[in-house]
C-alpha cells in the first residue's frame, strides 16, 4: 500500500504560519515560557514545535506539536510513570476523558501520563491554537497535585499559595 504524502507545502506553510503568530501573541507574557521549532526541509520528517508555559502547580508545562499527515499533534507530558497507584492514577485520568472536549488522557509508551490532541491541519489558526493550549494548561493545572498525590506518596508535596 503506498504511503500518503507529508503535508502539502501550502498546508504546511500555513500551519507555521499560524503557529508563528500564536508564539508572537503570548511572546510578551508571563505565562509563555518560549517557543522552539525543529524546520524539516528535505521532507523525510515532520515539523515539530515545543511550546513552554509556565505552570501554577507544574512549573513548565510543555505542549509538542507535531505536524503529520493532513493533523497537527499535541501532546503534553502531565507527569512520569506514577511509582505507586497507578492503576488509581489511571482511572482518575481517565474518568476525566469524560468531561474533556478535543483532548484526551493518554499513557506514553514509557507509562508516561499525557494530554493529547490531534485536530485537522487545514483548519490550525492561532486562535484555535490559543484555545487549544489554554485547554491543555488548565487540566493539567486542575489535575496535576492530585496525579502527583496519588503516583508519588510522600514525594510531591503541593505548593502553598499566598
Amino acid at each position: 500500500m503506498p504511503e500518503a504524502p507529508l503535508t502539502e507545502a501550502a498546508e504546511r506553510r500555513a500551519v507555521t504560519a499560524s503557529v508563528d503568530e500564536f508564539c508572537a501573541a503570548w511572546a510578551d507574557t508571563e505565562d509563555f515560557l518560549g517557543a522552539e521549532h525543529r524546520e524539516v526541509a528535505d521532507r523525510t520528517a515532520t515539523d515539530r514545535w515545543v511550546l513552554r508555559f509556565r505552570g501554577t502547580e507544574k512549573d513548565v508545562i510543555a505542549i509538542w506539536l507535531t505536524l503529520g499527515q493532513r493533523t497537527l499533534a499535541a501532546e503534553c507530558e502531565v507527569m512520569p510513570a506514577p511509582a505507586s497507584a497507578a492503576d488509581q492514577v489511571h482511572a482518575y485520568a481517565l474518568a476525566r476523558n469524560a468531561g474533556l472536549f478535543g483532548l484526551a488522557w493518554a499513557l506514553g509508551r514509557e507509562a508516561a501520563v499525557y494530554l493529547v490532541a490531534r485536530t485537522p491541519a487545514a483548519t490550525v489558526s492561532a486562535s484555535e491554537l490559543d484555545a487549544l493550549c489554554g485547554a491543555i494548561v488548565a487540566e493539567v493545572e486542575a489535575v496535576y497535585p492530585t496525579v502527583m498525590t496519588m503516583g508519588f506518596p510522600g514525594q510531591y508535596r503541593r505548593r502553598r499559595r499566598g
